[in-house]
């Protein structure tokens, strides 16, 4: 495989930038265009000269790893240069020109796991921990590579194997009297406990996924009654069109703010109400499914004016919806009789306000540490299948129907099982069955 190169750290420019070669020949390639020799020693860091035409190009440090002591499981060699982007492709093309390839985006990781450095599990962790835009997401992501899942992942593979071997063996190898018999209740216990185990993980993994991407909160109203002063508010900036004319809103608007190191998703939403503006009656559309689509409503009213039929409709419309009724121009004289929040949006008095988003957001966050966290929606179907397997188990077993009919169902879940780690390629049922049960020996 051929030894491949890229910039590590972002193409600008800085105080270091960072190229990393990892395959067989990253050591002979290192040492054509440097001026002392590159020791080829793992967790060593050596001071060298970067040579092209002989002329010296930048002054640099060396980290080494050793096969198989290292991110790719390959030799490694990461170069620590001066920051300036030019440099840093001057050098990547000198390395190009020496032998490697550039590599292709993701392969570093990809060779990790083709090395059985990683699952694809603690991949899709690492992916989620570059991308982390909040404390939460940093803390989701650190829990798969931490091991907790892949160890449950693993366990439940070994349950599973446990009960195609225990059918399988006792179906192909009836001669063999020292293979144990399984029975029913014991086959439903175990089936039983793999059942609640993904029913767990699944719903651990889809309750924290707005933890991880966000809480999507709309803000909704009629118009004119201060939604885009509440989105500025928020964001400390005149992110959306304040004016005393009513639709000014015509679209959705959405801002990222952290509060309480939670990623909120503001949606600023056009104003509800009846109109005969085809444009208008568009933006309406999309409040409604946003109203739909988010975790949370804000539903602002004009506190200084009574409720008018338009409120009330908003109100029909979100009241099976998680929502908070926010009260704004607090400045003024209150008119409104129902409870709520009290905001002054426009002055950015809106301290309640955050304070009972907070609220809300504790009520949907847990201990991830103590949980089994699936890191993609990708996984998370997959375990869904697995449910869905080992149901139809259950099922078969409550008929009284023969308990051999219960491979086929069980031999999907395993696959599901090893495809969310990455396994299933590599998967030999054959071999573990007889390593696992000596046959024959």
């Amino acid at each position: 495989m051929r030894t491949i190169v890229a910039l590590s750290t972002p193409p600008m420019n800085g105080a270091i930038h960072i190229i990393r070669l990892s395959g067989d020949e990253a050591f002979q390639i290192i040492n054509r265009v440097t001026t002392s020799k590159i020791v080829r020693k793992g967790y060593l860091i050596q001071k060298a000269n970067l040579l092209e035409n002989a002329a010296i190009i930048d002054h640099v440090l060396i980290n080494t790893f050793v096969k198989p002591m290292s991110f790719t499981g390959e030799d490694v060699i990461e170069i620590n240069c001066h920051g300036g982007i030019f440099l840093a492709k001057k050098i990547i093309q000198l390395l190009i020109s020496k032998g490697c390839v550039l590599a292709q985006p993701g392969e570093f990781l990809q060779r990790a796991y083709m090395n059985r450095k990683i699952n694809i599990h603690e991949a899709e962790a690492i992916n989620n921990l570059i991308n982390s835009t909040n404390d939460n997401a940093i803390q989701l992501a650190n829990n798969g590579l931490s091991m907790k899942t892949t160890h449950q992942l693993n366990e439940m593979r070994e349950k599973l194997f446990k009960l195609i071997g225990q059918i399988e063996v006792n179906i192909d190898y009836p001669e063999f009297d020292d293979v144990p018999q399984i029975t029913i209740k014991k086959f439903n216990e175990l089936n039983n406990s793999l059942i609640n185990t993904c029913s767990k993980i699944i719903n651990d993994s889809i309750r924290i996924i707005p933890l991880r991407e966000g809480i999507n909160v709309a803000i909704v109203g009629k118009p004119n009654v201060g939604k885009s002063s509440l989105l500025n508010a928020f964001v400390n900036d005149n992110r959306a069109i304040v004016s005393n004319i009513p639709g000014t809103t015509r679209d959705v608007i959405s801002e990222k703010i952290n509060i309480d190191g939670v990623t909120i998703n503001l949606l600023d939403t056009a104003g509800y109400r009846e109109t005969k503006q085809m444009i208008e009656q568009l933006g309406v559309s999309r409040t409604i499914k946003a109203i739909d689509d988010v975790d949370l409503v804000l539903l602002v009213i004009d506190g200084s004016k009574t409720l008018t039929r338009e409120d009330k409709d908003i109100m029909t419309l979100v009241k099976n919806k998680p929502h908070i009724v926010v009260i704004n121009k607090s400045d003024l004289i209150n008119k409104v009789t129902i409870s709520g929040v009290k905001v002054c949006a426009k002055m950015s008095k809106i301290e309640n306000l955050t304070r009972q988003i907070i609220k809300f957001v504790s009520k949907i966050t847990f201990n991830v540490n103590q949980s089994t966290i699936l890191q993609s929606s990708r996984s998370i179907g997959l375990m869904q299948n697995v449910l869905e397997e080992l149901k139809k188990v259950k099922f078969l077993i409550h008929n009284k129907q023969p308990i051999d009919l219960a491979i086929e169902y069980l031999h999907t879940a395993m696959a599901n099982i090893l495809n969310i780690t990455g396994d299933y390629k590599d998967y030999n049922f054959i071999d573990e069955l007889f390593r696992k049960f000596c046959i024959g020996k």
